[in-house]
């Protein structure tokens, strides 16, 4: 795949806009329904403040039991707390919540708030007021367990402060009684001084931490107790949907680059120009038949229609590439069956007589004859009795309209060996006779690709129009029949596009080989069994005769085949997707609107 500029993006775009239009659709519309299935989820909130240091940071400074000397580093560390699994089996109690602590610890988050002291624990339950109790009670049961915590560390440090007050008691009671045994002296009195100092302060101490413990409040406080939700968190349909036509977006413009990137169809008539060498002379739009038409010359039966004057555009821009009068034996072919070169044939024929130019199409198609469809003429005597020598030229030809000067030779009977006869010089012959009388001899030939005959003749024309189908010939086959041409001894002078669908978003067109093949071969049977070139009908055939040599060509790209196959099974799971959202869909509003209460049970 070349690379791609602005407009090339835009044209790939809008020629896959459907399917960036069906993912777009399909993933919000299943993103909407499965908002809708979800059951409301409530949240609660309940704020704490942490304070930096406990009531009694005197007391626990000169102990050693200060939480942490950094504020960050101690706020993560209450948020860390909060979660701990007592604290959650308590609120599991508390509240009888019947799940277990791990089911709780993911419903409920522990934040601080920026750069502060506050903490946010939320909850979130399908019920409004339990989402709002889970949340206080979880505070709540920190706050009594920090406060708790805190009152231990303080009794622990009075029985300490206790303890040694008796060790001070004891030490006063010996020197007093030493006192009275040795008397004073000033040793001793020093010494009962000291102690009885000692005593006082831890009597003091004691004292204050007895008070401290009866005051502690803990680390942390309720400043915002939860509040019961009016309305839920989730599910958000609006926020989903949008999110769905997001991701429907990039999905279908990833699944519309990727069919661009693996298919192999030719995209543009710069494209078409570069593997031919050789410029587009038309562009044939697509047309509509009615039921009982097989075949017609439109620029002849509808000349006020879009295809009538596409052809005129391209006889026009056939006379202006002919200014120097050198062609006048003109084959028209094709690289694939069904591509429409007897079409464009017949049509060009009627459209350079309708311009007073003598004019003889001849049919060299003898394994599946059309070209007596467009006139009612008859195919009983044509090329074939010619060749053979059964019947005279003169004979041969039929002119199906009185005031155009405009001759049609049929194919004839199928001979055994057409490529031969094709290729022999009685075919030279045939022609330079009609180009004494005719000023233009179209010739009107199998696909080149799929049997041998175009080839064999091309080599007797002085030039060759290759007709492709919109949307189908790829570029491996359009390559193919080019280089037949050249080596058949061929002159191609232009290519036109046949089938064009105003309405496929762009510029470009596409071809392909056609039903039928099979391991990268058309042989005789593909050719004569494949679908006609306007009704696309697949007819029965009643002739035996013995197939044509295979000629080798490329199959489907691997990557054209990947996109087809992955296309068909991405198409299947949307569509089936989406007959799911639809269901849901209805049961959901039904559902809601009889209170049948389906969606409660299946939600659980």
């Amino acid at each position: 795949m070349e690379e791609l500029d602005l407009r090339d993006y835009l044209n790939v775009i809008a020629s896959r806009k459907w399917i960036i239009i069906r993912a777009v659709v399909i993933v919000a519309f299943v993103a909407l329904i499965w908002s809708l299935l979800q059951p409301p989820v409530y949240e609660g909130e309940a704020k704490l403040l942490i304070a930096e240091t406990g009531s009694t940071s005197d007391i626990f400074a000169s102990m050693g039991l200060e939480y942490s000397s950094q504020a960050e580093r101690g706020l993560q560390t209450q948020v860390q707390l909060m979660q701990v699994r007592p604290l959650l089996e308590n609120t599991i109690r508390t509240l009888e919540l019947g799940v277990s602590p791990e089911a709780l610890a993911s419903r409920v988050q522990v934040t601080g708030v920026g750069q502060t002291n506050i903490v946010t624990v939320t909850a979130r339950d399908g019920d409004a007021e339990k989402a709002a109790a889970i949340a206080n009670t979880l505070a709540e049961e920190f706050v009594t367990w920090s406060r708790e915590y805190r009152r231990e560390a303080i009794t622990a440090a009075a029985d300490e402060v206790e303890t040694r007050l008796g060790v001070a008691k004891e030490e006063i009671l010996d020197l007093g009684r030493k006192i009275s045994d040795q008397g004073k002296s000033d040793e001793l009195e020093a010494e009962l001084a000291i102690a009885t100092g000692n005593y006082t302060t831890l009597a003091a101490k004691l004292e204050e931490l007895r008070i401290s413990a009866q005051l502690e409040v803990g680390s942390g406080r309720m400043v915002s107790p939860a509040v019961v939700p009016d309305a839920p968190v989730e599910p958000t349909p609006l926020r989903n949907t949008v999110l769905g036509l997001m991701v429907g977006l990039v999905f279908g413009l990833g699944m519309a680059f990727l069919y661009e990137y693996l298919d192999n169809t030719i995209k543009g008539t710069d494209e078409a120009e570069r593997i031919l060498g050789v410029p587009v002379l038309g562009i044939i739009p697509a047309e509509k038949y009615e039921k009982s038409e097989r075949r017609r010359a439109s620029i002849l039966t509808h000349p006020s229609s879009a295809a009538a004057e596409s052809y005129r555009v391209l006889r026009n821009n056939l006379d202006f590439i002919n200014f120097q009068h050198d062609i006048k034996v003109l084959l028209i072919t094709s690289a694939a069956p069904a591509e429409g070169k007897s079409t464009v044939a017949a049509n060009l024929a009627v459209g350079l007589a309708q311009a007073g130019k003598k004019v003889v199409l001849v049919a060299c198609d003898f394994r599946k004859p059309t070209t007596q469809q467009f006139f009612g003429v008859r195919n009983l005597i044509g090329l074939s009795d010619v060749l053979t020598g059964a019947h005279s030229l003169k004979s041969a030809l039929q002119k199906p309209m009185d005031k155009f000067d405009l001759l049609v030779l049929t194919s004839g009977k199928l001979p055994p060996n057409p490529s031969e006869l094709l290729g022999s010089e009685a075919m030279r012959a045939v022609f330079e006779e009609l180009k004494e009388w005719a000023d233009w001899v179209i010739v009107d030939t199998p696909p080149l690709l799929a049997v041998a005959d175009g080839a064999a003749v091309a080599r007797f024309t002085d030039g060759v129009l290759m007709v492709t189908k919109a949307a189908e010939s790829t570029r491996e086959a359009v390559k193919r029949a080019g280089e037949l041409v050249e080596s058949a001894g061929g002159r191609a002078i232009g290519s036109v596009v046949w089938g064009l669908d105003a309405s496929a978003g762009r510029a470009g067109y596409g071809y392909g080989y056609g039903k039928g093949s099979y391991g990268g071969y058309y042989s005789y049977a593909d050719y004569y069994n494949a679908p006609d070139e306007d009704t696309q009908t697949r007819e029965a055939s009643h002739r035996t005769t013995e197939p044509a040599a295979n000629v080798y060509i490329p199959a489907k790209s691997p990557g054209r085949k990947f996109a087809e196959s992955l296309g068909r099974v991405l198409s299947g799971v949307l569509a089936v997707l989406a007959v799911l959202a639809i269901a849901a869909l209805v049961v959901y509003f039904l559902d809601q609107a009889l209170g049948w209460g389906i969606v409660a049970g299946v939600l659980g």
